[in-house]
């Protein structure tokens, strides 16, 4: 019910009558959104108007106490609520005040457009109510096939991308403190979430699997040893690993879960990858810059990228972060040395072989 209340909300925000024909159906595949129920809901003006119709798409925990305490759903919500309520409309403010907007390469949007986001912890419900990217009334955006290796061109949207929401990070840290005080305490859910009573009991069996990989001669005698026992231990010990503290003064926000699910490319005419949008923000955290790229280049890269274009793509992510930081008046070579990417990636681009065990 407090669903369908705000999504009335949104109706009338959007200039609906009071009583529009709202229809609900799946938003999702069977499968996803385990942790949150994802529904899209069609607005559809009773009265005769030329008021177009509005799909929007509803996403919110399960009403079960058990199942939305399984997978820690609320910590999850509330993530994500304060992402679309605090950090991106900051972004956006910072952008109008030094004027970036869509029109610009610099400019940082790569995010649906959120209608309306509640969250309340004590109760167990929270709402997320965003633009529906399906929507044929906008820009087509495709979401690739999980089980293909994403190519360069691609990776090269992504990193753009991704350097400019680092370029923001780091200007709310020199132009809003006191916001960007509280995103440095967004720590790192997504290991809290892999080590809960249902997903820990796989960790043994996968690092057993990737011990097996390799015969114990042709490793040192506690390294083989090492690679069974990490599995009683992985999450707490890569949570602490890649705790933002650990990579100052150069941490900034994290997506989190940068991977091929959770992003949607937009194409031109000619069928060549020109914008990218990053969806689900349940596990943004505060940590090194480097750590997004990382998994999506070693998880769904193709081989190539990581053999031979690493540098090309790691230059592409600076460059982008540069133009967008020296436009919003930041100093890019002192809030984020171009060296330093080279020193943080041998620091944490480990976590990227945890999560492929």
């Amino acid at each position: 019910e407090y669903v369908r209340q705000r999504v009335l909300s949104v109706a009338k925000q959007q200039g609906f009558a009071n009583n529009p024909t709202i229809t609900y159906e799946p938003g999702s595949k069977t499968g996803d959104g385990y942790i949150g129920l994802i529904v899209r809901a069609r607005l559809i003006e009773t009265e005769p108007t030329e008021r177009s119709p509005l799909s929007i798409i509803c996403k919110f925990p399960p009403e079960d106490r058990q199942k939305r305490e399984q997978f820690n759903a609320m910590a999850l919500f509330e993530r994500e609520h304060f992402i679309y309520q605090r950090v991106l409309p900051a972004f956006e403010e910072l952008q109008r005040e030094y004027n970036l907007n869509g029109e610009d390469d610099r400019y940082f949007g790569n995010y649906p457009k959120c209608y309306h986001t509640y969250c309340d912890t004590e109760r167990g419900e929270a709402v997320l109510i965003l633009e529906d990217l399906t929507d044929p009334g906008r820009p087509a955006l495709t979401m690739l096939n999980q089980y293909v290796r994403v190519d360069y061109d691609h990776v090269r949207v992504l990193m753009l991308a991704l350097g400019r929401l680092n370029a923001c990070s780091f200007a709310l840290k020199q132009h809003r403190p006191k916001l960007f005080a509280e995103l440095q305490r967004l720590n790192d859910l997504l290991s809290i979430v892999l080590d809960t009573e249902q997903m820990a009991p796989l960790t043994p069996r996968h690092c057993m699997l990737a011990a097996s990989a390799f015969h114990p001669r042709q490793l040192p005698p506690d390294h083989h040893a090492e690679l069974l026992n990490l599995a009683m231990d992985m999450w707490r010990r890569t949570g602490i690993h890649i705790d933002g503290k650990r990579a100052e003064p150069y941490a900034a926000l994290n997506h989190g879960d940068c991977w091929t699910n959770n992003v949607m490319f937009e194409y031109d005419a000619h069928g060549h990858v020109k914008d990218i949008c990053l969806l689900d923000w349940q596990m943004a955290r505060y940590s090194s810059p480097v750590l997004d790229y990382v998994l999506f280049i070693y998880l769904c890269g193709e081989r190539e990228l990581r053999r031979d274009k690493l540098e090309s793509l790691v230059q592409t992510f600076y460059d982008s972060f540069s133009s967008t930081l020296r436009h919003l008046g930041g100093d890019p070579e002192r809030a984020l040395p171009r060296d330093e990417l080279n020193n943080q990636m041998r620091q944490f681009g480990r976590l990227a072989l945890v999560m492929g065990t």
